[in-house]
């Protein structure tokens, strides 16, 4: 007969499979609807602007601003993403390594990324501003960096969706335990949804962002307008930013306040606007390139900023939560 430690093996090595399989089928099918997506809702200035292009740009169709206000904000924007990350970091502590330092690296490395996609993107934006530039190996890899990075980003965020779950479901299940019997208010609807949350495992999300990154590196998400990649890229994190929001429509916690939660519910959400908008200002308006690309980067900053902000403060109330614990246990050490 198998032995319990082997058959334990063996469920965890299917589990496994299970995630990466799942993660993968999950990647394809976001990757194809990210495609059309863009023409369900806007067809006609759609088909003028999202022309594919395989990091092979067409002098009659390619697009690329080069002014300093496109590259201006993308550095200025990469610096608000590395102050929020800092802040972040600063919450984890050797003294609580269990507490929140999991869910500290997962949420800055969101931001982190978010940082490093800009500084690529503004680098493409001030270095490269010829059509033979961008047709060059140089450029492929920038602007690979620059996309593939927003394509990773599905990894940490649903990864700190899912941190964000495991605590706040541990947090819940312990205050049942404390209350017996349970107590009844307005919240308990809401407590109940977030325990059936299910946990996506972290080998799920990597199989999702690493095929979507795969993708993205072989020219799949590639476009004339080289901007038009970093929308497809952000429809394909739909299911890691639903994730995240449902933690923040559901958590119920004396110290997650309202307005975190409004923040964090309307900061992965708040970029969808733009799909459209992309296409729509481009073809039916007289701006320029660079204020387009200013206005997305000011909107970029926010959303980003309500998504690092929000979860910081989430982070606060689990350390605060700890704080209260540690106290305790040491009044009662004294008494």
């Amino acid at each position: 007969f198998p032995s319990q430690s082997s058959t334990s093996i063996t469920s965890t090595a299917k589990s496994l499979v299970v995630s990466v399989m799942s993660g993968m089928l999950n990647a394809s099918f976001m990757i194809l609807f990210s495609l059309y997506f863009p023409f369900m809702l806007a067809p006609y200035a759609a088909t003028q602007t999202y022309h594919a292009a395989s990091y092979t740009y067409d002098p009659e169709l390619s697009h690329f601003d080069n002014s300093a206000w496109t590259w201006g904000t993308d550095y200025a924007l990469a610096v608000v993403m590395a102050a929020i990350a800092y802040t972040i970091v600063g919450q984890s502590s050797s003294s609580r390594p269990n507490v929140t330092d999991k869910f500290c690296r997962r949420s800055s490395s969101l931001l982190i990324l978010y940082g490093v996609s800009v500084i690529a993107g503004g680098l493409a934006h001030q270095f490269f501003t010829t059509l033979e530039d961008r047709n060059s190996t140089a450029f492929r890899c920038l602007w690979t960096v620059c996309v593939g990075t927003v394509c990773f980003g599905s990894v940490s965020m649903g990864m700190s969706g899912t941190e964000a779950f495991r605590k706040f479901q541990q947090y819940e299940l312990q205050r049942q335990q404390r209350e017996q019997p349970p107590s009844s208010n307005k919240g308990d609807v809401s407590r109940s949804l977030l325990l059936k949350i299910p946990l996506l495992s972290d080998a799920f999300w990597l199989a999702f962002g690493g095929t979507v990154t795969a993708v993205c590196m072989l020219g799949g998400i590639s476009f004339q307008r080289p901007a038009c990649d970093i929308f497809i890229a952000g429809i394909t994190q739909s299911p890691s930013t639903f994730y995240c929001m449902i933690f923040f429509f559901l958590v119920q916690h004396p110290r997650v306040q309202t307005w975190a939660k409004v923040m964090g519910f309307m900061g992965f959400i708040l970029n969808a606007p733009l799909l459209p908008m992309y296409p729509l200002l481009v073809q039916y308006t007289d701006w320029t390139l660079a204020s387009v690309n200013t206005l997305l980067h000011c909107w970029l900053c926010v959303a980003w900023s309500m998504q690092g902000i929000s979860m910081r403060h989430v982070i606060r109330a689990l350390v605060a939560d700890d704080d209260d614990t540690q106290q305790a246990a040491k009044k009662n050490k004294v008494a």
